[in-house]
């Protein structure tokens, strides 16, 4: 039996190596629009390299959070927003306000709409669109509590990746 066990590992490990190979989004797509930033209490305007675009299914901006901040997957967090949010070190769970500004100074306030992985997301409350006719120049973020985040992203997500 123990001879075994060394071919299976072995198979295991290839298996888990080519694994992200075959996980590659093929039409979804992002764009770091921000390092490093720590989001406070006064709005951050952050204004991208180049206009964004609403051209897939799904818009959304994520954060990548700097440890100890996490999303909320494990509703590890305190009511009310357990789940809903970024937990905090002390349980709190809080979400930044977030617009973003299209080209004519119209505002789009979003939402939070779950998490790739520990990374929050926030999109337009459903079941509004992002209007495709448009480019959006500015990001406006700010927080009741500072939040730091190794990046910011605006992520377009295609349903022709979905299995």
């Amino acid at each position: 039996m123990i001879f075994f066990v060394k071919p299976v590992v072995a198979l295991l490990c290839a298996g888990a190596m080519l694994m992200p190979l075959s996980c590659q989004k093929a039409d979804s797509y992002e764009i770091k629009i921000s390092g490093p930033v720590t989001i406070g209490e006064e709005w951050i305007e952050i204004e991208p390299a180049s206009p964004l675009k609403a051209e897939k299914d799904l818009q959304m901006i994520f954060l990548e959070l700097e440890p100890p901040l996490k999303g909320d997957v494990y509703n590890e967090g305190k009511e009310p927003n357990k789940g809903k949010g970024i937990l905090m070190p002390d349980g709190e769970v809080i979400n930044p306000e977030i617009e973003v500004l299209d080209q004519y100074g119209n505002k789009f306030k979003l939402v939070y709409s779950g998490g790739i992985g520990f990374k929050p997301t926030y999109d337009l409350p459903y079941p509004d669109k992002w209007p495709r006719d448009r480019e959006y120049k500015t990001i406006r973020i700010r927080s009741p509590k500072p939040i730091k985040c190794k990046a910011i992203y605006w992520f377009c997500e295609s349903r022709k990746d979905w299995p």
